[in-house]
């Protein structure tokens, strides 16, 4: 099992992020941009070499991306359906994706057998996900996954607010006025 580090709040970032292992040691470097179709990320050794990459092939609702290992396709991501978790299913390889985005903890399974736990970890240094794979051959391609369902949290989270604000307004001066007026 290997255990790799990603600081919080640059892994679906539009910056260069460094994965970490449990000695602290830089072990790949994760490059990208995310927002518009065609866009892609990319996870480097630290030698120079791309490993994996995930690059966006639809924009509009419901997001797709299709994953490579080496600059080979080996699947698409898409989502499965959002109940009380998402579901995302990684087609070609055959891999599940569990989400539970509001405690920020995804599972990705291979028919009985888990690949991968992410979860959040806090420590002195701040705020991490602990990424815990099953092997070192699938985890450039695990952390693309990861960084994808990030991504998606993070935007689920801003569409969110966004209908919030529109559905509940705060109430203004102008309009308490208009009131006490009536």
């Amino acid at each position: 099992m290997e255990t790799y580090y990603i600081k919080e709040h640059v892994l679906s970032a539009n910056v260069r992020t460094v994965i970490k292992d449990t000695q602290d040691k830089p072990v790949y470097i994760l490059v990208g941009r995310w927002g518009v179709k065609g866009d892609v990320l990319s996870v480097y050794s630290m030698e120079g070499d791309v490993l994996a990459t995930v690059k966006q092939t639809t924009y509009a609702f419901p997001s797709h991306f299709d994953l490579y290992d080496k600059r080979q396709k080996v699947g698409s991501l898409g989502r499965l359906f959002s109940f009380n978790r998402d579901m995302y299913l990684v087609k070609q390889l055959n891999w599940l994706v569990l989400a539970n985005v509001g405690k920020q903890s995804y599972r990705i399974y291979s028919l009985k057998e888990r690949m991968m736990l992410m979860n959040k970890h806090t420590s002195f240094q701040g705020d991490y996900y602990k990424l815990s794979i099953i092997n070192k051959d699938v985890s450039p391609i695990c952390i693309c996954i990861g960084a994808v369902m990030d991504y998606w949290a993070k935007n689920n989270e801003k569409n969110w607010q966004t209908v919030n604000t529109f559905l509940n307004p705060k109430p203004s001066y102008q309009s308490i006025e208009l009131i006490r007026k009536d």
